[in-house]
């Protein structure tokens, strides 16, 4: 009888732990059923195309962490593919998707893919933002990781999810890209337990690192002829003289560029090296920067060159990585042999 009771006490114990287990369980699928989309009518035309959309969903706390998506009707977990707008980190919004990337959203729609398009944090330089730019780029991430932990109730394939975006959403996707995975599989947040990695990248009009100090070494052809000009050819002192002190202050979330040399500065720059973070295991990349007039204003020639996405491009080769790279600036023209463009890139890899 001893015998028997010892065994029906360890057997209760497991039915026990199961229990727990499959309770636990059913409440994570109710958490993941509970997200509230409110379907309306599509911002684009559609074409008879069969698919929802949702706007304006909540991934975080602040009122700019929203995100629209287009479902495709499929009976199978259709793959993904995420839109981050630019805007220098200062503006710019999600509907930008809708406005400019329309026939790229039909375009995936047709082939079975979901479309999302996302806003995030912006920077502030009155007063000077103390975060910096990864309050934004981790926006991007948690908007990422939100729709991977709902990929059921989505009916969304966690493992074929591509990134693409313009200027300060290319330089996101290409972050996201290169990034060691931000999971973290301890947190109480079971949104931030989801994986960060991607299958491919689009980077239109990017930077090619947001290590901005790093800048004078792919852009100094830029800066040597006007360097009398700018007094110097050095990051801060170009910043300066173009007026974007403030800019690179907040950009960085330092208050002073005393701050510069310092080892907590140091570390946030390379936790935002895209080119310095990127390896042969990490998302293939396709990038496109146009020409672009340098004269007409210098901080958008400085931000969007040709020469960032020569930076990415040299990188990736240099690593292993696949990239599909081309430049339209007739002094520094790149064409990729293959001609394949940005939707058929991202497709490939899906």
């Amino acid at each position: 009888m001893q015998r028997f009771s010892r065994n029906t006490s360890a057997l209760n114990l497991i039915w026990v732990v199961l229990g727990i287990i499959l309770l636990t369980g059913c409440s994570d699928d109710t958490n993941r059923r509970s997200l509230s989309l409110a379907y309306t009518d599509s911002p684009i035309e559609l074409n008879e195309i069969q698919a929802d959309f949702a706007k304006d969903v909540d991934y975080g706390e602040s009122t700019e962490n929203t995100f629209d998506i287009y479902l495709p009707d499929s009976i199978e977990p259709t793959p993904l593919v995420i839109y981050i707008h630019g805007g220098g980190f200062t503006g710019g919004d999600k509907s930008a998707a809708h406005e400019s990337r329309a026939e790229d959203i039909r375009t995936f729609l047709e082939q079975g893919v979901a479309y999302a398009t996302i806003n995030y944090r912006l920077l502030s330089q009155e007063p000077i933002d103390e975060e910096g730019v990864l309050k934004s780029l981790t926006d991007s991430a948690r908007a990422l990781q939100f729709i991977r932990y709902y990929a059921d109730f989505l009916n969304i394939d966690p493992q074929k999810v591509v990134l693409y975006g313009s200027s300060a959403g290319a330089g996101t996707s290409l972050w996201l890209g290169t990034h060691d995975d931000l999971a973290d599989p301890v947190s109480t947040d079971p949104v931030l337990r989801q994986s960060t990695r991607v299958n491919a990248v689009g980077a239109l009009a990017t930077q090619a690192t947001y290590d901005i100090l790093s800048w004078e070494a792919f852009l100094l052809p830029l800066f040597e002829p006007f360097e009398e000009f700018l007094g110097g050819t050095d990051i801060p002192t170009v910043a300066a003289t173009i007026g974007e002190e403030d800019y690179l202050l907040s950009f960085l979330g330092i208050s002073s560029l005393d701050e510069l040399e310092t080892p907590e500065v140091e570390a946030y720059l390379a936790n935002v090296d895209m080119l310095d973070l990127m390896d042969e295991e990490d998302a293939p990349i396709y990038v496109h920067n146009y020409s672009v007039d340098l004269l007409g204003n210098m901080l958008n020639a400085f931000l969007h060159h040709g020469l960032h996405a020569q930076a990415v491009k040299d990188q990736a080769d240099e690593v292993g990585l696949d990239c599909v790279a081309y430049i339209d600036d007739p002094a520094y023209l790149l064409e990729d042999p293959s001609g394949e463009e940005l939707v058929d890139f991202l497709l490939r890899h899906l």
